[in-house]
């Protein structure tokens, strides 16, 4: 028998019986539309999940920390970890102790900022850190110690222009911030434009001579604001917007220098010179992230990564999609059930058919495949639709909380709360494929078992059935 004869006798045996055919095949419908939601949901929960941990920062970055002070945390041991397998760049944050540094602009020092804390980075390794520039360029690869003009390159966070001062005014007027206004309701500049403005560096040390007296030494460098730090997304927040870094060798020259002009004597319990604050790496891939954290803890390090936050959040989802899949699942089981019973009946109703195609010299595998034909077009007519539904359901479930409202609230509370920012529900190719794929195999397993029926049928008591 062809196979065009199969598919022939399989559409006319489904069109024989309309309504049983569209009933049996409503369950798979409501089946897989159960399962592709259930499962859409839990996505749709995952997703904002890793967009909510994401805000939060860099999920493949790991912070380095040395509290026991066993193991120091330099340039030697940073190596060390740079070569990790994993490690796509790392740097350390050095921060220079006790020095006094203001930041100078305009006619006679017209506009101020003190410097509360300025850090000292890798350089080369900036690019690779995934540093994001909002205007300008990022530290040049060679320092300006080794150069003969000491004229010191830095990064600015973005927010941190508006810290100028002008000593000039008074009151409010000496200041401004982000997002201020002028009478027109137009956003005030900050005073100084660092990118174009001569700024310089001014070391400070304060004394107090015999008499009371308070007196200032300073020392002064030129320095060229290379590239402003930040995101331009105003909805995501860059903590380094709030920084200012310099490479590392020019802000430990200036320290020497600082303690050298000042004959400033540093506590020789200290390891300041030779150890760093904290440091950073980038992983290359968040999968690296477990085995590169465990590798610098066993260096004698502490870490912490955001990773170690979203990995036991993502297995509770995990177990969560699993429950919503299953409570689907059912659903669709049921459907099976009425497959089979559909075959069985179809089976009976058709005995006398069967027995004629087995005197006529049918093949018994002939006679399996149209049912199991049947069964496999019920579950695939199934799937499909209940796919194009479930598409459907899946909008109208984005679109009411995307619009807000009371039912916004209540869905989202009903999920954990974790809807407000994405969609709801979502439905990947995969996984409408995979429904479809799924349906169609619960209706050839279902109408496994009545085929082989079929195919047991004596000819000789089938041709005398009624």
């Amino acid at each position: 028998m062809r196979i065009s004869d199969l598919i022939s006798m399989t559409v006319k045996n489904l069109l024989r019986r309309k309504t049983r055919t569209l009933l049996t095949v409503a369950g798979v419908i409501v089946g897989t539309c159960s399962i592709v939601l259930m499962v859409s949901l839990g996505i749709g929960q995952t997703e904002a999940l890793e967009q909510s941990i994401a805000q939060m920062g860099d999920l493949t970055m790991i912070q380095i920390y040395s509290y026991n002070g066993e193991t120091a945390l330099n340039d030697e041991t940073m190596k060390r970890i740079l070569a990790l397998d994993g490690v796509q760049a790392g740097t350390p944050f050095y921060d220079a102790p006790n020095m006094n540094l203001k930041l100078y602009s305009g006619k006679k020092d017209r506009y101020e900022m003190q410097l509360w804390s300025i850090r000292g980075v890798y350089a080369d390794q900036l690019q690779s850190m995934g540093f994001q520039l909002a205007e300008g360029e990022l530290l040049p690869m060679q320092s300006a110690v080794a150069g003969s003009k000491k004229t010191y390159p830095m990064l600015m966070g973005k927010s941190m222009v508006y810290e100028f001062t002008d000593t000039k005014a008074k009151g409010q007027a000496a200041y401004r911030w982000e997002g201020m206004l002028d009478s027109n309701g137009n956003q005030l500049p900050p005073f100084v434009d660092v990118m174009d403005d001569e700024i310089a560096l001014v070391m400070e040390h304060i004394t107090y001579n015999d008499d009371g007296t308070r007196k200032v030494d300073s020392v002064r460098h030129e320095v060229d604001i290379k590239g402003l730090l930040g995101s331009n997304d105003p909805n995501t927040y860059d903590e380094n917007s709030y920084s200012i870094y310099m490479d590392i060798n020019d802000l430990k020259q200036l320290y020497e220098e600082y303690k050298k002009t000042f004959k400033i004597e540093e506590d020789k319990n200290k390891q300041t010179a030779v150890s760093y604050n904290y440091a950073k790496v980038k992983v290359s891939d968040i999968e690296l992230v477990e085995s590169v954290d465990k590798a610098i803890k066993d260096m004698g390090f502490e870490t912490y990564s955001l990773n170690s936050i979203r990995e036991p959040m993502m297995e509770q989802m995990q177990q969560q999609q699993l429950f919503l899949g299953g409570i689907g699942g059912i659903s669709l089981l049921v459907a099976a059930i009425g497959i089979s019973n559909t075959m069985v009946m179809s089976i009976y109703e058709r005995t006398r058919e069967i027995g004629i195609m087995k005197v006529l010299g049918c093949a018994l595998s002939n006679i399996r495949s149209i049912f199991l034909m049947e069964a496999g077009v019920i579950g695939f007519m199934g799937g499909v639709i209940g796919v194009g539904i479930s598409y459907g359901v899946s909008y109208g479930l984005n679109y009411l909380t995307m619009t807000g409202g009371a039912l916004s609230g209540i869905l989202g509370s009903m999920l954990g709360g974790m809807s407000g920012s994405g969609s709801l529900s979502v439905i990947p190719l995969w996984l409408a494929g995979a429904a479809v794929v799924f349906a169609t195999l619960i209706g050839l397993l279902s109408g496994f078992s009545p085929a082989n029926r079929a195919v047991k049928i004596s000819a000789l008591e089938a041709i005398k059935h009624e």
